[in-house]
């Protein structure tokens, strides 16, 4: 959320739209391989596998942010 933030600084909204999107959800998984690699270990057990769990979350991460996107958008525009 912190590279999202910096790039709301300096690239305005449009840039923070897809930071937030791609580059938010890259570096959070990125993050956690390096510091927690072998955290998946109640995910695998349930039969769920890494790539199943990333492309989930890509999707939720996805949604959310185009809701997130949608609101902020609608409060622009009321101000």
């Amino acid at each position: 959320m912190s590279i999202s933030a910096l790039a709301w600084v300096f690239g305005g909204f449009e840039t923070f739209k897809y930071v937030l999107i791609i580059f938010g959800f890259c570096i959070s998984i990125l993050i956690k391989e390096v510091n927690s690699k072998n955290e998946y270990l109640f995910y695998y057990n349930n039969g769920i596998s890494k790539m199943h769990l990333f492309v989930y979350g890509f999707l939720m991460n996805f949604v959310f942010s185009m809701l997130l996107i949608l609101v902020i958008n609608v409060v622009i525009k009321l101000v």
